[in-house]
C-alpha cells in the first residue's frame, strides 16, 4: 500500500477523525480543513476534522465529535454517527487514527477555530467519487522520493492518511447511504452501513 512504513518502537498515540457529510441542495458534501501553520503536526495539509484523544474523552467516537466541535463549531448532538471505518496508521507522527462517518441533517455554518484551521474546504461527494481526481506522482518527502496517491480538488491535494481514509470511505456502503438519505428528506439515518 502507498505510504506504508515500518512501525515505531513506541506504542502509537490514539486519535480519531470524522468524515462529516451534510446536504447542499439535496446533494451530499464532505468537509475538509486546511491545517494552520501553527498546529503541532502536518501543518498546511488537508485533513478531516479530528485529533488526539484527551483523557476525558469517553470513547474514540467522542474524540472525533469533540474535535469537530472545537475545529468547526459543529455541535456533537447534531451529528448522526453512521459507523466506523478501519483504523489508519501514520508513521511520521506515530498516530493510530480511528475514522468515523457522520451526517448532519442540514448544511452547517462552520465556525473554524483559526489557530488550527486555515481554511474550510467543502467538497461534493460526487467529486470525491470521480476517478479522474485520484492521481499519483513522485514527491520529495523528508528528503526521499516517494510515490504518492492523492485526490486533486481545485488547488487542494488530499493525500497521506486523509487520502487513505477517504479511499476506504468511498469503498464502503456509506456514500450510497448518504446519497439516498439526502435525496429523500428527513427520515432517520440508518445506524449501520450494510
Amino acid at each position: 500500500m502507498f505510504g506504508e512504513e515500518p512501525t515505531h518502537a513506541s506504542p502509537p498515540r490514539l486519535a480519531a477523525v470524522l468524515v462529516l457529510a451534510y446536504p447542499v441542495a439535496g446533494v451530499p458534501h464532505v468537509v475538509f480543513t486546511k491545517r494552520s501553520e501553527t498546529v503541532a503536526n502536518h501543518q498546511g495539509q488537508i485533513s478531516l476534522p479530528g485529533g488526539a484523544v484527551d483523557p476525558g474523552d469517553a470513547s474514540l467516537e467522542a474524540t472525533a465529535l469533540r474535535e469537530t466541535e472545537e475545529e468547526l463549531g459543529v455541535e456533537p448532538a447534531h451529528v448522526y454517527v453512521l459507523g466506523r471505518l478501519d483504523d489508519v496508521y501514520v508513521y511520521v507522527s506515530n498516530f493510530l487514527i480511528a475514522p468515523f462517518v457522520g451526517a448532519l441533517e442540514y448544511q452547517p455554518r462552520f465556525r473554524p477555530q483559526t489557530s488550527e484551521v486555515a481554511q474550510v474546504i467543502d467538497v461534493p461527494l460526487d467529486r470525491l467519487r470521480d476517478p479522474s481526481i485520484l492521481l499519483e506522482d513522485d514527491w520529495l518527502l523528508r528528503g526521499q522520493s516517494r510515490r504518492v496517491q492523492f485526490y486533486q480538488h481545485g488547488p487542494h491535494q488530499i493525500w497521506g492518511a486523509t487520502q487513505r481514509v477517504i479511499a476506504e470511505f468511498l469503498d464502503s456502503p456509506y456514500p450510497e447511504i448518504l446519497a439516498s438519505r439526502f435525496a429523500v428528506g428527513p427520515n432517520p439515518l440508518p445506524t449501520e452501513a450494510g
